[in-house]
């Protein structure tokens, strides 16, 4: 029986009437993807910036380390510069340090800077520290 829709005038009510249409469904769809993409693509920056806090926490955590041995050893430190390689986190590390002098004939200025091996450089971690004389044993230079 084909009659009229009071709560939408000017159609024939049948059937088919109920449901969506295929443009719809279709323009549904469309939007679900572009949502999931931009979802998926906000998942991959995420995974990206946690791996580089994670490396370069443990880059930081290097450079301390390396500051804490200098400033354990009894010894006044000389001028200069060193590196090494070293292994924490399951992954190897790159330390230079740099010793220099200052204007006050009782402190020197020591900078540790750290990398990854393999990695560039926007991954490191820097250090700065002065340490002081008294309470050292000091060499001559």
């Amino acid at each position: 029986m084909i009659g009229s829709d009071s709560s939408r005038p000017g159609l024939i009510a049948g059937p088919a009437d109920h449901g969506f249409t295929l443009l719809e469904v279709l323009v549904a769809v469309a939007v679900l993807a572009v949502a999931m993409g931009a979802i998926i693509a906000s998942g991959g920056r995420y995974a990206d910036r946690a791996s580089d806090l994670r490396v370069k926490t443990l880059a930081l955590w290097v450079a301390h380390n390396r500051l804490a041995e200098i400033e354990m050893t009894p010894s006044w430190p000389q001028t200069g510069t060193s590196s090494d390689d070293v292994e924490m986190g399951g992954r190897k590390w790159t330390w230079h340090v740099k010793v220099s002098a200052t204007p006050d004939p009782t402190l020197r200025r020591v900078d540790v800077r750290v990398t990854p091996q393999g990695q560039d450089a926007d991954n490191q971690a820097s250090l700065t520290a002065f340490l002081s004389a008294y309470g050292r044993q000091r060499t001559p230079q």
